[in-house]
């Protein structure tokens, strides 16, 4: 991870971000392997479509973190807000029957989101803790090995 500048325009730097979104309800929906799996693909379609980097991304049974690189073109909110909007509108449309017993309405993520920007010095931190951090939660759930869904370096 170290010192990954990039260099566009007139610019020169790095800028690291740490999401979280939740289920509405913080519903266990993620101990459904599929539903899992979908919501991912969802969500890293729509940041390919931003042009924006996801260098790691996992799910506990009730949440889902992001790493991500390179969005210095976008705000926070409009760049959280595309990606659960376009991953909630997929899942809802598509594969509503696989949760509907968990959530209802209109409703696949809670309001809210968890951001921290993140720097160089910790940023290799982040990443180790969204892509092993998350075994804690899934002990929870009598759940012995979670394997890693995707682990993007780059």
């Amino acid at each position: 991870m170290g010192n990954e500048l990039r260099a566009s325009g007139h610019t020169m730097g790095e800028t690291n971000l740490h999401l979280q979104f939740t289920p509405a309800y913080r519903r266990d929906i993620f101990s459904d392997g599929l539903v899992r799996e979908l919501t991912v693909a969802y969500v890293l379609q729509r940041s390919k479509e931003m042009r924006v980097d996801i260098s790691a991304i996992e799910c506990g049974p009730d949440h889902l973190h992001l790493f991500v690189k390179n969005w210095k073109n976008w705000k926070i909110p409009v760049l959280v807000g595309s990606l659960k909007s376009y991953s909630s509108r997929l899942m809802r449309k598509g594969h509503k029957y696989m949760f509907v017993d968990k959530l209802w309405g209109n409703k696949f993520w809670s309001a809210g989101y968890f951001h921290r920007t993140v720097g160089a010095v910790n940023a290799e931190t982040v990443k180790r803790y969204i892509l092993e951090g998350q075994k804690k939660h899934w002990q929870k759930e009598a759940v012995k090995k979670q394997k890693t869904l995707l682990n993007f370096s780059g």
